[in-house]
């Protein structure tokens, strides 16, 4: 049997943890001199998280004043999570990279809630009527006490696909949301919520069946993840970025033994493949765990501490049914198949900023669906109409755009946390933003030759064709984002704390082949727990919990 061994002596087989100890350099580097702090709980999450928290919990809905100085909240938000952006990240590089995500979407969420919607207005969440124990709407508590508010609020900010609530992203099983003008404590018709939506995403009917389905998922992910990450460091594009082969300070002037010879073509498109494997598995690995905590720790499965929150309804799937990219295509991938986690935010910013432009109009509006499916215009006055009508081919678009744009913003942001300084700012957004373009022009050109396509061509050939068009375009304009991930050092991280296939690769006898501390079993050191922190020159309101 023929197997590739790296030569300890090349700079390749000691690469990623060198890569490491120098990115973790840089950041205590940075961070003597007083030119960069770490991430904190809880004062890196008060413009993310508390303020807009506390504002929401405070009632506005008749007092105009207090309605008004949203703008002034909304300017906080943006100048405290710039703050975040410019000074802060970590010495673990998921967390550098976090940090960026954090202060971007963090952002675009918080202006979600305080400037393009009406929260206080339109909002409403599923409850338990304490008498009855049915499901009921609430919507805001006015009258309610603080805590009760702060509950309702937290609720709001902390749900960004919107389960169990009347703004839930469309792709996620919902019940019927309530009418227009039907008031408080409204009845939810949850018989007539779907268990599986036409975009595939589903929810588990029993305990045993939810807990066996994300044990399996965490099960699967932890075996790629550690694949992935026992094999690919060997490629220095994925430690380095494609700088690699200019690197004066690595001196990596070749491959490895196994990518030598292999064309260029057929390196990137497993480079490619790579990226999405490696994302995909990350964000089904964490999102099982969030789940399985909140369900089983503190749902209904355990402690039973969230109320209707911890029900099982409330824990859709991550990602969607495949067939949509079939069906779709780019709209298929990304608006259906892919996570929807960011859709709100980002779809909520497009849709106010098109207002504003062609209305003048700055009091957001909220399309809320009543049981019918009809969108209403609840809780404004005057101008239920204007908000009633669907939106127009231009809307959509500029929606589309700007939602992209968002989401390539927030990537771009995760590069620029990060310590690595080869990281790209633009790549990312071009990537997003071509996404939008070609969720666009490919449904253009399906809708105006339609009666053509659908004459000549059977519907398993359009199928193929939709993922023909969605495989050719990834891989086209997939080496913005995953340039800039590898750039930023994101494949060093270490999502799982024991790698079963290292170990089994080392009793085999071939540990030599992964190269350096890449071949270690245990794969967590001091950089991935939490400390305390105190804040410097007695500034006592940056301590706390550093991640």
């Amino acid at each position: 049997m023929t197997t590739t061994t790296l030569n300890p002596n090349d700079p390749l087989y000691h690469l990623p943890t060198a890569q490491i100890v120098h990115l973790r350099t840089l950041f205590y580097t940075q961070l003597s001199l007083g030119k960069i702090k770490p991430l904190v709980l809880p004062s890196a999450f008060f413009g993310t998280l508390f303020l807009p928290l506390l504002y929401l919990s405070i009632p506005h809905k008749s007092r105009p004043w207090l309605y008004s100085l949203r703008w002034v909240v909304a300017f906080l938000i943006v100048y405290i999570d710039y703050t975040l952006l410019l000074t802060t990240s970590g010495s673990n590089v998921a967390i550098g990279y976090a940090v960026g995500l954090i202060a971007c979407h963090g952002t675009v969420w918080g202006l979600t809630l305080v400037l393009f919607t009406r929260p206080q207005w339109d909002a409403a969440r599923v409850v338990r009527d304490g008498e009855t124990g049915g499901y009921t709407w609430e919507f805001y508590p006015e009258e309610g006490s603080w805590w009760k508010r702060v509950g309702w609020a937290g609720d709001l900010l902390l749900n960004f696909r919107g389960a169990g609530w009347n703004y839930a992203v469309s792709t996620i099983p919902s019940p019927p949301f309530p009418t227009a003008g039907g008031g408080q404590g409204q009845t939810v018709e949850m018989g007539r919520m779907e268990k599986v939506t036409r975009q595939g995403y589903w929810v588990c009917e029993t305990g045993r069946e939810f807990v066996r389905d994300r044990l399996w998922q965490v099960g699967w992910s932890w075996v790629v993840i550690d694949v992935w990450t026992t094999f690919g460091r060997a490629d220095p594009y994925i430690v380095l970025g494609p700088e690699y082969v200019h690197s004066s300070h690595w001196k990596i002037n070749s491959l490895p033994p196994a990518l030598e010879g292999v064309p260029m073509g057929v390196v990137s498109l497993g480079r490619s493949i790579l990226g999405i494997t490696g994302v995909a598995a990350g964000l089904f690995y964490f999102h099982s765990i969030y789940q399985l905590v909140n369900y089983c720790v503190l749902g209904k499965g355990g402690l039973d501490l969230l109320g209707v929150q911890g029900e099982l309804w409330q824990y859709p799937s991550l990602f969607g049914g495949f067939h949509m990219v079939k069906e779709k295509g780019l709209a298929g991938f990304w608006g259906a198949w892919w996570h929807q986690s960011f859709r709100r935010g980002f779809a909520a910013a497009g849709e106010w900023v098109f207002d504003v432009v062609a209305t003048g109009e700055t009091v957001p509006a909220l399309r809320v669906r009543d049981t019918n499916g009809e969108v209403n215009g609840k809780g404004y006055d005057n101008d239920k109409e204007r908000r009633a009508k669907k939106p127009t081919r231009a809307k959509t678009v500029v929606t589309v755009l700007i939602a992209f744009f968002l989401s390539g913003l927030m990537h771009a942001c995760g590069g620029l946390t990060s310590m690595s300084p080869t990281t790209k700012f633009w790549t990312p957004i071009m990537f997003f933003a071509t996404q939008g373009v070609g969720v666009l022009v490919q449904g253009f050109v399906c809708q105006y030759f339609r009666g053509f396509i659908e004459r000549n061509f059977s519907t398993r050939w359009r199928r193929v064709g939709n993922l023909v068009v969605v495989a050719v375009w990834l891989q086209w304009t997939g080496w913005g984002l995953v340039d800039d991930m590898s750039r930023a050092g994101i494949w060093l991280f270490e999502p799982v704390p024991f790698s079963p296939v290292r170990w089994l690769v080392k009793i085999l006898g071939y540990g030599d082949m992964l190269g350096g501390n890449n071949g270690n079993v245990w794969r967590l050191d001091e950089e991935y727990g939490l400390r305390w922190w105190w804040g410097p020159e007695g500034r006592w309101w940056e301590s706390g919990i550093r991640l």
